[in-house]
C-alpha cells in the first residue's frame, strides 16, 4: 500500500471517536451534532431550527466533497468494529477485448478479507475500511492480481464553530468491479468533478488514489465558510494493457461561503482552482481550470428518517491547456451541476448531471464532458435489498489539434443487484453489470467496447460494538 495512505489510516485509528453533521445531507440522529439531541416538536420528527452555532446547519452537497448516502435509514448504525470475508464468482464475456482485440469470456474468482471500524462521539467520527483482495482469472491468467482497497474518513469538531474533515480512498485492482466497499459508499456527488471519469478499462492493473481535506467554520446561526483541498492519482503499472490511455495526477483547492436564508434553503458561492497533469510518453499535458460558481440547495424534506435535497451549481469556467510544442490554449465556458439526493427508512436514491471542461482520467488533452449518474436502493423485505445504478459520460475533445488528442467518445454502464441476508453474519449478493465504452481512437477500448458480467458473492461478517 502507498506509505502515505498507511500513515493516514494509522493516524485516524489513533484518535478515539465524531463531529457536526456534514456531507451530502444525511439526516442526523438523536444526540448527534446535526440535531444536538433535540427531537423536534410533538407529533413530528422535523429537524428543528436552532440558535446554537454548529447545530442543525448542514454543509450543502455542492461543497461538502461527500457522496450522497446510499445506505437506507434502517441500515445505518455506528460504533462498531467488524471482521469478515467476501467470496465472489463472476463471468465476463469480454475480459481481453481491449488487450487482444478478441472477445473472450472468463470465469473470475475473488476473495476479500475485510475489516471495518466505525466510531462516533460528540466531537469525532472515524470510519475506516480495509480489504486486501485476491483475484484469479480463467483462462486469462495475465490479469491475476492481489488487490488493495482502503477507505478512511475522519470528521473532527475542533471547536464550537469549526469542523475538519479528512478522507482518503485507495484502490489497486485489475478490475473496475473489485471494490468491496462501494455498495455502502455511493458514487453520486453534488459537486463538479476534477478529472474526467469517462474512459477506464474494465480489466487492467490500475492504482487509483483520491484524498481530500476540508475545514469549515460556522460564522453564525445561518452562515458558514470553508476551505478545501483535493488530490487524485491514476496510475497504470502495465502500459501494454492500456494502449491509448495515460497516467494522470490532479490537484485542486477551493473556498466557499454559504448562507441559510431559511431553515431549508442554502445560498452560496464557491471558487476553485485545479491543475491536472497527464503524462503522455514523456510529454506532460497540463490543464489548469478556474471556476467561479454560485450554488443553491433546498431541502425539500428534512426529517430524522427522511431527507430530500435538490442542488444547483452554475458559473463560468476558465481553462488553459499547455502541451509542448503546441501553443497555449485558453478559453471561457459555462459549467455546472444539478443533483438530487433522497434517503428514507427503506429507500435511498441520488442522481446528478454535470457539464464541464476537464481532463485526465486516462485521456490525453482536455474534454468537454457531459455526465449523468443515478443510484437507487430499496429494502423490499427485511432480508432482501434491491440496487440499481447507471452512469453516462460523453467526452468531446477540446484540443483536437494537439498531438496525442483523440476525438472523444462515450461510456455507458448499468448495473442491477440484489442482497439476501440469511442471518446477521451471512449475506448473499448477485447481480448483472453492462458496460459500453466507445472511444474509436483509444486502442485499449475500441476493438470490442461492450461487456456483460454476471456475478454472485457470499459475505460473512462478525460485528461487535465499540465505544459504548
Amino acid at each position: 500500500m502507498n506509505p502515505r495512505i498507511l500513515i493516514f489510516l494509522v493516524l485516524c485509528a489513533a484518535i478515539p471517536a465524531w463531529s457536526q453533521t456534514t456531507g451530502a445531507g444525511s439526516p442526523g440522529t438523536a444526540g448527534s451534532p446535526g440535531t444536538a439531541g433535540t427531537a423536534g416538536t410533538a407529533g413530528t420528527d422535523e429537524q428543528p431550527d436552532t440558535p446554537v452555532a454548529n447545530d442543525g446547519m448542514l454543509t450543502p452537497p455542492p461543497v461538502s466533497g461527500q457522496a450522497y448516502p446510499i445506505l437506507i435509514g434502517a441500515e445505518e448504525h455506528t460504533n462498531y468494529v467488524s471482521f469478515g470475508a467476501t467470496a465472489n464468482i463472476a463471468y465476463d464475456d469480454n475480459v481481453e477485448g481491449g488487450y487482444t482485440g478478441v472477445s473472450k469470456g472468463d470465469m473470475i474468482y475473488s476473495i476479500w478479507p475485510t475489516v471495518s471500524l466505525n466510531r462516533s462521539s460528540p466531537r469525532l467520527r472515524e470510519v475506516l475500511n480495509y480489504s486486501p483482495g485476491f483475484t484469479i482469472y480463467q483462462p486469462s491468467s495475465v490479469f491475476n492480481a492481489a488487490d488493495q482497497n482502503a477507505t478512511g474518513d475522519l470528521q473532527y469538531l475542533m471547536g464550537t464553530h469549526t469542523t475538519l474533515d479528512l478522507s482518503d480512498n485507495f484502490d489497486r485492482s485489475s478490475s473496475l468491479f473489485n471494490q468491496p466497499f462501494s455498495a455502502t459508499q455511493g458514487a453520486v456527488t453534488g459537486g463538479v468533478p476534477t478529472q474526467t471519469s469517462g474512459a477506464l478499462p474494465a480489466f487492467a492493473d490500475r492504482i487509483l488514489n483520491t484524498a481530500s481535506a476540508q475545514l469549515t467554520n460556522q460564522t453564525g446561526d445561518n452562515g458558514m465558510i470553508g476551505l478545501s483541498a483535493n488530490y487524485g492519482q491514476l496510475d497504470y503499472p502495465n502500459t501494454k494493457e492500456v494502449a491509448g490511455l495515460y497516467n494522470a495526477t490532479s490537484y485542486e483547492g477551493g473556498a466557499f461561503v454559504t448562507q441559510r436564508p431559511t431553515r431549508r434553503q442554502y445560498l452560496g458561492a464557491n471558487v476553485q482552482h485545479a491543475r491536472i497533469v497527464s503524462n503522455l510518453n514523456g510529454i506532460d499535458n497540463v490543464m489548469q481550470r478556474d471556476n467561479i460558481f454560485g450554488f443553491y440547495t433546498i431541502y425539500l424534506r428534512n426529517l430524522q428518517q427522511s431527507m430530500l435535497s435538490l442542488s444547483i451549481t452554475a458559473g463560468p469556467e476558465h481553462y488553459s491547456i499547455a502541451q509542448y510544442p503546441e501553443a497555449l490554449l485558453s478559453k471561457w465556458t459555462p459549467s455546472g451541476t444539478v443533483s438530487l439526493g433522497w434517503q428514507a427508512h427503506l429507500s435511498s436514491a441520488s442522481a446528478s448531471y454535470t457539464r464541464a471542461v476537464t481532463g485526465g482520467g486516462g485521456l490525453p488533452g482536455a474534454y468537454e464532458e457531459d455526465g449523468a449518474e443515478a443510484m437507487y436502493r430499496r429494502q423490499l423485505r427485511p432480508t432482501w435489498d434491491f440496487n440499481v445504478s447507471m452512469v453516462y459520460t460523453r467526452n468531446k475533445s477540446a484540443t483536437p489539434e494537439f498531438a496525442f488528442a483523440v476525438p472523444g467518445g462515450h461510456t455507458v454502464t448499468a448495473g442491477v443487484s440484489a442482497d439476501h441476508t440469511f442471518s446477521k453474519n451471512l449475506k448473499m449478493t448477485f447481480g448483472y453489470d453492462w458496460m459500453d465504452q466507445s472511444y474509436k481512437a483509444v486502442v485499449s477500448l475500441s476493438p470490442i467496447p461492450i461487456s456483460n458480467r454476471e456475478y454472485c458473492a457470499i459475505t460473512y461478517q462478525l460485528t461487535r460494538p465499540v465505544g459504548r
